[in-house]
């Protein structure tokens, strides 16, 4: 199976929660997934609550969260735990917001900016949320 590359740069918790739901799927059929988060996702990421819970839910993330204990930080940490995949913090989102990768959830496995991932994502298919 080939490589899979997502750019999550949406802070909204539906396209999150779907980019997680796809690695999870896509790690445990074997295929290697490379995420990138950047722009408005990265604070979805924040290892404190008050920072992720900036990020925008719409009504059906709502029920997702509340009815199917839905949770995408648990849902990127399974799909590692299934296969090869890794997660890669924006460098220049992180610069500008003055975080390290101490601030944020231990699931990255690097921080790196856009030109590093893109030569990282040189092959396969690319997906954006």
């Amino acid at each position: 199976m080939g490589q899979l590359n997502l750019m999550v740069l949406s802070g909204d918790y539906s396209k999150i929660h779907a980019a997680a739901m796809v690695s999870m799927v896509a790690g445990s059929l074997g295929q290697t997934v490379d995420i990138f988060v950047s722009m408005e996702a990265l604070p979805a990421f924040h290892r404190d609550q008050a920072v992720r819970d900036t990020i925008a839910m719409g009504p059906v993330a709502r029920d997702v969260v509340e009815k199917a204990n839905g949770n995408y930080l648990e849902l990127f940490e399974q799909a590692k735990e299934m296969g090869e995949v890794h997660l890669y913090a924006c460098g220049l989102v992180a610069d500008v917001k003055e975080w390290s990768l101490d601030d944020l959830s231990p699931l990255f496995d690097d921080m790196m900016g856009v030109t590093g991932f893109l030569g990282k994502a040189s092959e396969g298919t690319a997906l954006t949320f």
